[in-house]
């Protein structure tokens, strides 16, 4: 079928018969649904974590492998014919249309990881609706703060509060005077120093440990916003200070459902947690549950299936009981569910990788079919050498962004030296080698003037103000936007391609000597 259609091509365009376009389009794209039936597979969630489906390595393995090969095959099929060398007659624009092939060509080898992602968040969101995956969360959220839930931190203790303020005014002033003004850091540590918390919390005008229950936090979800997490804290708290037990038992009963629904491991039922964790009014000397399956005390430290005990807070004994329950998996595994459902299928940034990535590839090719393989490869050579002689000298002078300013300027004098030869029809010899270097550093420009505009913008030294580093707010706006002007710059550096894809077609009438 394929060599029907390649020669269906061949008579009426030339151009897709010669980059194989319709072939290796078809080939991407049975590589893509291969790699989103990999990822559906890699997605699966075993609640009860016996075992576990992990081929997400081996299947980016094999992936690499497999478009090297058909790279390989592709390009040896490819470069046997050449339209510019054998001055076949081409439209003004059938060069941009060739690259363009090129990067979509390039585009669907190379992004095989996306519906690998896509197949794998596809199935852990399949595994709970939304509603039920929030609702759910929301009990395993709110009953981690009966099994090992971290404490909040207290206020700053009022007299401390007093030392402080007067702390930074003596900092102010020594930041005008002497040379630690440019080290935040040590400022930071003496403030820091000088805090010291209260041993309580006030909640309803009640006072209470500060380890007791009603300081105890949740453990957070995504699919459960910051504003639900506090009030579902909230409401735990209330029950707990008004002595609701059957709320209580009745959060612990659905907990408990939860853990045998999934088989997981548990010392203990819903009465027993309710009577070694529930100790009103003061809700402080319960016994903190081990939340994974096994534990073992080696030299007074704490260990659960390889991972660390939470480091305890300042003053605090933590001491684990003999009770256990597989929170830890608990947690992981509706996580996952959890981030499927608000995590966006195709992140911005990792799509804007891939199309560099083909991007480069694609230039890299094209470059090749335009000029020559010897001028191709001392463009390769001299880049590497370049690069080599720059990093030395920035490391010798200490200036960090010498670098960018030396790489900046050289592809100005390049695409300088480029057109300087085009306009005055000198032999086309002496441009190959930069026409290689033009084509794969044009599009750097944009984002190393960025970077050296954020730089210049970047304090030199910090404002201490409030015990809060600033820095300028022009700064920031740059830093926020980096995603957005490389997505500006690809759709910039395209656009300049297809202008002078013109310049380049004549480029290559320019007389050899």
């Amino acid at each position: 079928m394929f060599k029907d259609i390649q020669k269906k091509l061949l008579l009426k365009y030339p151009l897709l018969w010669n980059t194989k376009f319709v072939p290796l389009l078809a080939i991407g794209l049975l590589l893509h649904f291969i790699f989103f039936g990999l990822g559906y597979m890699d997605g699966t969630i075993d609640f009860s974590n016996r075992k576990n489906i992990n081929i997400g390595t081996f299947s980016i393995m094999i992936g690499v492998l497999s478009v090297i090969i058909i790279f390989i095959l592709w390009l040896i099929n490819y470069f046997k014919n050449n339209a510019l060398k054998s001055f076949y007659i081409t439209s003004k624009y059938s060069l941009f249309f060739e690259w363009m092939q090129i990067f979509v060509i390039c585009f669907f080898l190379v992004t095989f990881y996306i519906p690998f992602s896509v197949g794998k968040q596809f199935h852990q969101k399949s595994y709970f609706s939304f509603a039920e995956i929030k609702e759910r969360c929301k009990i395993i959220s709110t009953a981690d703060l009966f099994i090992d839930g971290s404490f909040r931190q207290t206020e700053i203790d009022s007299l401390a509060s007093g030392l402080i303020d007067s702390l930074g005014n003596t900092i102010k002033d020594e930041q005008s005077n002497n040379s630690n003004k440019n080290k935040p850091d040590y400022y930071a540590e003496r403030v820091t120093a000088a805090y010291h918390y209260k041993d309580h919390v006030i909640f309803n005008g009640k006072k209470y440990d500060q380890f007791s229950l009603l300081n105890r936090n949740t453990f957070e979800f995504s699919v459960i916003n910051k504003e639900e997490d506090s009030m579902n804290k909230l409401q735990v708290y209330n029950w707990l200070q008004n002595q609701n037990v059957d709320e209580i038992k009745k959060l612990m009963a659905t907990y408990m459902s939860l853990i045998r629904e999934h088989d997981l491991a548990t010392n203990f039922d819903a009465t027993k947690w309710l009577e070694i964790t529930y100790k009103a009014p003061n809700f402080k000397d319960f016994l903190y549950i081990q939340p994974y399956l096994k534990a073992y005390e080696t030299n007074n430290s704490y260990r659960y299936n390889d991972y660390e005990a939470i480091v305890p807070m300042k003053g605090e004994e933590k001491k684990y009981s003999q009770y256990y329950v597989q929170q830890d998996i608990l947690k992981d595994k509706y996580d996952l569910v959890s981030n499927a459902h608000t995590n966006a299928f195709i992140d911005l940034e990792m799509l804007l990788s891939f199309l560099y990535g083909a991007f480069g590839i694609s230039l890299l090719l094209f470059s090749f079919r335009v000029t020559s393989g010897k001028s191709w490869l001392i463009a390769v050579v001299f880049t590497g050498v370049i690069n080599v002689v720059y990093v030395i000298f920035t490391a010798i002078s200490g200036f960090g962004t010498l670098y960018f300013y030396l790489i900046l300027v050289t592809i100005l004098a390049i695409l300088f030296y480029f057109f300087l030869i085009y306009f005055n029809k000198k032999s086309i010899q002496l441009s190959r080698i930069a026409l290689n270097l033009s084509l794969w550093s044009y599009s750097a420009i944009i984002p190393i003037l960025y970077f050296l505009v954020m730089e210049a913008n970047k304090p030199d030294y910090y404002r201490f103000s409030e015990y809060e580093y600033y820095e300028s707010p022009f700064y920031y706006w740059l830093k926020d936007n980096v995603t957005e002007m490389f997505l500006v710059n690809i759709i910039i550096s395209i656009s300049i391609l297809f202008f002078s894809s013109k310049l380049l077609r004549n480029w290559r009438g320019i007389a050899a000597n």
